[in-house]
């Protein structure tokens, strides 16, 4: 082990300052997801970002951390042992990146023919026909001069095909890691983070989603039998509000206790934030992760509380979300199922009941073809989406994918207005599905490459 005789008390003060801090604001739980059999179905289980991948209609990515994050934090595989520096190397400056870049076509149905909504309208006046294209390019630089500390950085840019040029640069993330007497580990930057299991109907539990938006200092440390995870964060937005830069008010702070005992798996989360309204926002979650036979269960359960307008009696949130997860997989994991509820309690009259199943088949006939399906169901106005898809390489680096996204429900019901919602809002770039068709068939080839 490496001894860092050099630290200052200073620092080491200001190390036990923030978890202290953190952990001020924590209160009940939220568990991390299992990497080693959540990580390998993650791109099928997840909403897309890109439908250039339309056998990924069906998922995404949803680890804790970004694949090159996750690589530089220590291993908390057992909660109290320190970290291991002597492990790791230096290295010299790395650079590297990936391309994508796709084309496709979609035809589709803007309304179910037959409906009230489709206002006499035939099958042929009720098609619409969309070509789409797409490019992503992202560079990275990654350097590690001591063992102890690490620089990193993550640009992208994204063909805009209203100007026909390529957008400015930007900044995915950039950080520097640090790792106190081989102890306590330190990310300072802009970076991501995700808390919680939710995988196909969102993440209630992600109490930091807001991270991947500002600034953020984080730390984790060994605390009793788990992890302690500290985490303060602002951004612009906030600062935007009239709060100085030095002004707590200006900061949100979050802290999560995490511990594994036999095949148990527990978390418990809370967060700060003084919202616009100048209510106190105390989130917190509570997450349970354990396997029964073939089976992976988890569950999440999230409560919001505002000081300002406290529901009766007190001590009930004002909001509150639960989320249930099974996952199978055989063992040859050829075949594979997830299947996840959720409950809201802002829906009115307890109705915010959602559903969700996705399911991943064998590849074809030896090939890497390989079939998916996802679909989500809203119980309280019986309105979903199901997606089918499949996918495979076509030629070295090169992938075709074909899908079908179907939703069903009444005008106005939850996953129709969703739709509706998505193309009256502001247009995401990078979603290449023509959202708001009822109906759609979609063909795309796309090229993937890394350097």
């Amino acid at each position: 082990m490496r001894s860092f005789s050099g630290i200052s008390s200073s620092l080491a003060f200001f190390a036990l300052a923030l978890l202290i801090i953190a952990g001020l604001f924590l209160s009940v739980p939220l568990l991390h997801a299992q990497e080693g059999s959540q990580s390998s179905i993650d791109d099928l289980f997840d909403q897309p970002e890109e439908e250039t991948e339309v056998e990924e209609a069906v998922g995404d990515e949803t680890n804790d951390q970004s694949e090159e994050n996750a690589s530089s934090e220590p291993v908390e595989a057992e909660a109290n042992d320190k970290v291991d520096i002597d492990e790791l190397t230096t290295s010299p400056v790395k650079f590297s990146g990936s391309v994508n870049a796709g084309v496709g076509l979609g035809a589709g149905l803007i309304e179910w023919p037959g409906t009230s909504a489709a206002d006499g309208q035939s099958a042929g006046e009720l098609m619409r026909y969309s070509g789409f294209y797409q490019t992503t390019a992202t560079v990275k630089l990654d350097a590690r001069p001591q063992p102890y500390l690490r620089f990193y950085s993550s640009l992208q840019t994204t063909l805009n095909d209203d100007a026909m040029s390529f957008d400015a640069l930007v900044i995915k993330e950039i950080f520097v890691d640090y790792t106190l007497a081989d102890t306590v580990f330190f990310r300072a930057g802009q970076q991501s983070l995700t808390w919680g299991q939710g995988r196909l109907l969102g993440n209630p539990a992600n109490l930091v989603s807001r991270v991947s938006d500002g600034v953020a200092l984080r730390s984790t440390l060994p605390a009793g039998p788990g992890t302690l995870n500290g985490v303060i964060y602002s951004k612009k937005s906030w600062l935007d509000d009239g709060y100085a830069k030095h002004n707590p008010k200006a900061f949100a702070y979050a802290g999560q206790w995490e511990t594994t005992a036999g095949p148990l798996s527990m978390a418990l989360a809370g967060h700060f934030k003084i919202d616009d309204d100048a209510q106190e926002d105390i989130g917190s979650s509570l997450s349970l992760s354990v396997p029964l036979g073939p089976v992976d269960a988890a569950a999440d359960v999230v409560g919001h509380w505002a000081r300002h307008n406290p529901a009766n009696p007190p001590w009930k949130p004002a909001e509150w979300q639960a989320m249930g997860r099974i996952l199978w997989e055989n063992s040859s994991r050829s075949w594979t199922l997830l299947g996840e509820y959720q409950f809201d309690s802002t829906v009115e009259a307890g109705s915010g009941h959602y559903g969700a199943l996705a399911l991943k088949t064998p590849k074809l006939a030896g090939s890497d073809w390989r079939p998916a399906l996802r679909w989500k169901h809203a119980f309280q106005d019986n309105s979903g989406e199901l997606v089918a898809g499949i996918g495979g390489t076509i030629a070295p680096k090169l992938k075709m994918s074909i899908g079908v996204p179907l939703i069903y429900g009444a005008y106005g019901s939850f996953y129709r207005q969703a739709l509706e919602d998505s193309t009256t809002g502001d247009a995401d770039e990078d979603d290449l599905t023509p959202i708001d068709n009822v109906a759609t068939f979609l063909l795309s080839i796309s090229l993937s490459f890394s350097f």
